[in-house]
């Protein structure tokens, strides 16, 4: 059977559509109540960041240096609960205000923090921090050398055999910018580097990641420093660590103008310490032995000779400890016999004389006349002053004036077939007088 009731008269008259309207009637009254007769809620908005105005200190060539978190602060905010939701208020909405007066000296300056919303409904009950320290400085640029550190335990980095070397930073000077009263409190920066326990102990050279570091009591000023030449993608800090194999070899001694019969056979020496322990720098090098220094034979007399010598520079280099680099030799000619000869001025050859002028040797020549010889009595018997042959060097000789001048003797050697063991003791001059030849 057709109903021709009206619409609105057959839904007011449907149970089930009446029991929906008053649920949802109910809930929007409920709605309405609770947002205009509920008490404020308060939030918590963190993080929300400072807005610093740096220009009054810029004006007096000041910068401003702090860590960016400093400038992060709480708001606390009290309002209905759908104006303060995440929603309705996000940290973006609030202005933070950091004003300061003029700045004329370096130091810490507190700044007052005002927050700002635009909006009636919200109210700011309180920030924290309130207030900012930020720290004042002239800028200053200051180029720095490195050194490198290493943080591991030195006993515990080689294996048995091997030598730890000085460790080098891959950069030798960088360039570091910050306050200029923190930079001048710097004479040099520190590349630190830690080499990782499983590849130890070492048998080779390692290059290792560092971290930068400055030699500052307080971390927060380290903060405010900046370091130009360093990147961590491009050109990280690094240092390398040299590692060397390490041997001990037996001392030795060097002679020079040693007669015929010892320049096979050297003299036997006395040397403490006996050995040293030497790094190899090369894994192809090897060293017999270590040359502790040169010893002259016309300084050994018929003793027991004793010198105290350090090696060159060069070799000083191949020592592990540099303290190391003293040493006593002797060498024993108590044996032989000494012999004074009367040399004569026959026996002086010139060397390197000039062609236009003539030179006279001073025939009363005292030093020539005890020239000591060294060596075993019986071949001191044989020798005479026709033996001795006197070389003396005249090409720094001023041909000028004609004056006598005293030249030291370059070598005295003993010319003899039979005699290969005697040898010339100490230094002899004699005096020569040049003239130009007619």
């Amino acid at each position: 059977m057709r109903n021709d009731k009206p619409f609105l008269t057959r839904i007011f008259h449907n149970n089930k559509f009446l029991l929906v309207l008053s649920v949802l009637l109910a809930i929007a009254f409920w709605a309405a109540v609770k947002v205009n007769y509920s008490d404020n809620s308060t939030r918590t908005i963190s993080d929300v960041k400072v807005t610093l105005d740096t220009a009054r200190a810029e004006e007096n060539d000041f910068t401003a240096y702090y860590d960016e978190d400093d400038l992060l602060v709480d708001i606390v905010v009290s309002g209905k609960s759908f104006n303060i939701n995440s929603y309705a208020l996000t940290r973006d909405d609030i202005v933070i205000d950091a004003s300061f007066g003029y700045v004329d000296a370096a130091g810490n300056k507190t700044i007052n923090l005002t927050p700002r919303i635009n909006s009636t409904d919200v109210e700011i009950v309180r920030i924290t921090p309130s207030t900012l320290t930020i720290f004042f400085d002239r800028a200053k640029r200051e180029e720095l050398n490195v050194e490198a550190r290493l943080t591991n335990e030195q006993e515990s980095l080689v294996a048995d055999g091997y030598v730890v070397g000085q460790p080098v930073p891959s950069f030798n000077t960088v360039t570091v910018s910050g306050p200029a009263s923190i930079v001048d409190q710097l004479s040099k920066v520190y590349f630190n580097a830690t080499i990782d326990k499983k590849a130890l102990p070492l048998t080779a050279t390692q290059e290792v990641p560092a971290t930068l570091s400055y030699d500052l009591q307080s971390k927060r000023n380290a903060g405010y420093l900046t370091c130009e030449s360093i990147n961590s993608d491009t050109n990280p800090p690094t240092v390398t660590i040299p590692v060397n194999k390490v041997a001990t070899v037996d001392t030795a001694v060097k002679f020079i103008n040693q007669p015929d019969a010892f320049v096979d056979t050297p003299p036997k020496v006395t040397i403490s310490p006996r050995t040293v322990k030497i790094i190899y720098n090369d894994a192809e090098e090897s060293y017999d032995t270590f040359n502790v220094g040169t010893i002259d034979f016309k300084t050994l007399e018929n003793k027991v000779n004793i010198f105290k010598l350090q090696a060159d520079e060069k070799s000083a280099a191949l020592l592990e400890s540099t303290k190391e680099n003293n040493f006593e030799v002797r060498v024993d000619f108590s044996a032989y016999q000494k012999q004074v000869i009367d040399a004569s001025t026959s026996s002086v050859v010139l060397l390197n004389q000039s062609k236009n002028y003539k030179y006279e040797v001073d025939a009363d020549a005292v030093d020539l006349r005890s020239v000591t010889v060294i060596g075993p009595a019986k071949s001191l018997a044989t020798l005479t002053a026709e033996n001795l042959q006197i070389e003396i060097n005249v090409s720094a000789l001023d041909v000028n004036g004609g004056r006598r001048q005293s030249v030291p003797v370059s070598n005295i050697s003993i010319q003899s077939d039979t005699v290969k063991d005697c040898w010339v003791f100490g230094d002899y001059k004699v005096n020569i007088r040049v003239r130009e030849k007619n």
